[in-house]
């Protein structure tokens, strides 16, 4: 099936989240390796029309999620990323260790020393303290509210978006590395000073 070239203006990860998740597609990519607007589904009948009623049946289905997720982006693009983190003093942490603003807060804090310290070389302290102020902003997002896997990737888009460094918009993408035993160890140093700020 097909969708709406439009949709391509809406961060991969997102579409390849909804078609997944949602209607359990496959998505395609192009010669160039770049997504295409085109899926893949499977059906388990015969159809006498050789398939196209599905087809369009799913396109209809994708075209809706698709415009979902669309309006969640612009949405959450016109509000930066400083706006949406004071949204975070709303939401419990931990009962004796307060807010995620107060979390944020620390990290911020800690992510500034441990350059200022040398303990992280090559970057910037103001950069990684203006990452680690944040990077916690998406998930009061409504992609994020929607998509939870995408916590820190649709951070890093926003950011991008909103002109903030590549250095400062990575680190807040990656910060959350590594997850689990065989991801990536964050190498920039922006994105070590937060990511071992936020773990520590």
């Amino acid at each position: 099936g097909r969708f709406d070239p439009a949709f391509l203006e809406v961060p991969e990860e997102v579409i390849q989240l909804t078609a997944r998740v949602n209607q359990k597609y496959f998505v395609c990519h192009d010669s160039a390796g770049k997504l295409a607007n085109a899926f893949v589904c499977t059906a388990n009948i015969v159809a006498n029309d050789g398939g196209a009623a599905i087809v369009a049946g799913n396109e209809k289905v994708l075209a809706a999620r698709l415009s979902d997720a669309k309006f969640f982006w612009e949405q959450d693009l016109k509000i930066p990323l400083e706006e949406q983190a004071k949204k975070l003093s709303q939401i419990v942490f931990h009962e004796k260790l307060g807010t995620v603003a107060d979390k944020v807060e620390r990290v911020a804090k800690l992510a500034e020393w441990l350059v200022t310290e040398g303990v992280v070389e090559g970057c910037s302290a103001a950069d990684a303290e203006r990452a680690a102020r944040l990077c916690k902003a998406d998930l009061v997002t409504g992609m994020v509210g929607e998509f939870p896997e995408l916590q820190g990737v649709m951070g890093g888009y926003y950011a991008r978006a909103q002109g903030e460094p590549d250095a400062v918009a990575d680190a807040i993408r990656d910060h959350y590395k590594p997850v689990g035993q065989g991801d990536d160890v964050p190498t920039a140093p922006v994105t070590v000073a937060v990511s071992l700020a936020d773990k520590l």
